[in-house]
């Protein structure tokens, strides 16, 4: 349950805050009118995505805009709904747009490349790429009855081609009719820099270490104590899930009475894999886990619970989250080990 501590490694791990993206300029123009989705190439751009806006901005490391481009539409290079971007092949840009029913690729100058259409799997979400093309992604499949709804998810890798290559796993969720789910089952994964995939459910804190053949080189399995959802957890979920809308009374909120073990996570270019779980530090932020490229499990920090931390490369931290006025921010942390 609690981290070990290895010869001559750190185990302390700081966030300092080096840069915020979002705030108003002297004429109270906003960057942001919705931050979606970020990455970042390998000299340290930040890429971002704007769904209200359709479009791409990118700025350097030092937070000054370079370039925006794309715009709101379903003709070619457009984009409507974006619920993915990634960086591919060290300097491309891979959107993909659920909308559009296709994912592009785009050269850092904006610069449409190529575009697949995602036929059959339009139904995709949260992907990720390796070095060598393939891309991992969740493929829903709904099952509609009567008196239930019910839904199958699957971990696929694919090709550049968006063809299937084989099945890692898969897990099922069901609800009755008018009833939600408020908290999430869901695959969490991600792929290192010398293209070892991690993933697992959440209902489980199970890693499966995964080679680019999709052979299981290593799993972990971490001790935890299960986090009860408090009434203040309740109403932060209900937020998430509906703002400030009211829903009518015949919608059945279901709350179990404890969390899942975790709910995503994400690897950082060293090979390590930061878990964002529901434990709770002194001043109510949530802990991730930090495991070691062996599996080991060597720290933990307190992430503050109003932010979500997205990517982690060269020793920086990027979160997304919202001010008080519920305006998007993105908020870089270096990250030091002690």
């Amino acid at each position: 349950k609690e981290p070990v501590q290895l010869p001559n490694t750190p185990s302390k791990l700081t966030l300092k805050e080096d840069l915020m993206l979002g705030e108003p300029d002297e004429d109270q123009n906003y960057p942001f009118s919705m931050l979606s989705w970020l990455s970042v190439d390998d000299d340290e751009n930040i890429i971002t995505m704007d769904n209200e806006e359709g479009c791409i901005r990118i700025f350097d490391k030092t937070g000054k805009l370079i370039r925006r481009f794309g715009q709101k539409g379903q003709g070619p290079g457009d984009f409507q709904n974006v619920t993915f971007l990634s960086v591919l092949e060290g300097d491309k840009i891979g959107v993909l747009d659920r909308s559009n029913h296709r994912f592009s690729h785009f050269s850092r100058d904006g610069e449409c490349l190529k575009e697949v259409k995602l036929g059959e799997y339009w139904n995709v979400y949260r992907i990720k790429a390796d070095s060598r093309g393939s891309l991992y992604a969740n493929f829903v499949t709904w099952n509609r009855a009567d008196k239930e709804v019910s839904f199958t998810v699957d971990l696929i890798k694919f090709d550049s081609d968006f063809k299937p290559i084989m099945t890692l796993g898969n897990f099922e969720e069901s609800s009755k009719r008018n009833e939600v789910n408020m908290v999430e089952k869901r695959f969490g994964y991600d792929v290192r820099s010398d293209d070892v995939l991690v993933w697992g459910i959440n209902t489980e804190y199970v890693l499966n270490f995964v080679n680019p053949d999709g052979k299981v080189i290593r799993k972990v399995v971490k001790d935890y104590d299960p986090e009860k959802l408090t009434e203040e957890d309740r109403k932060r979920q209900y937020k998430l899930s509906f703002g400030e809308r009211t829903l009518p009374p015949r919608i059945k909120l279901n709350y179990p009475k404890h969390y899942y073990p975790y709910g995503y996570l994400i690897c950082d270019d060293q090979g390590r894999t930061f878990v964002r779980t529901y434990g709770k530090a002194n001043q109510g932020e949530f802990f991730f886990d930090v495991f070691d490229s062996e599996g080991r499990y060597i720290a933990k920090f307190a992430c503050p619970v109003d932010e979500m931390p997205v990517m982690i490369k060269k020793g920086k931290m990027y979160s997304i989250l919202r001010d008080r006025n519920d305006l998007p921010l993105l908020r870089r942390y270096t990250m030091v080990w002690e």
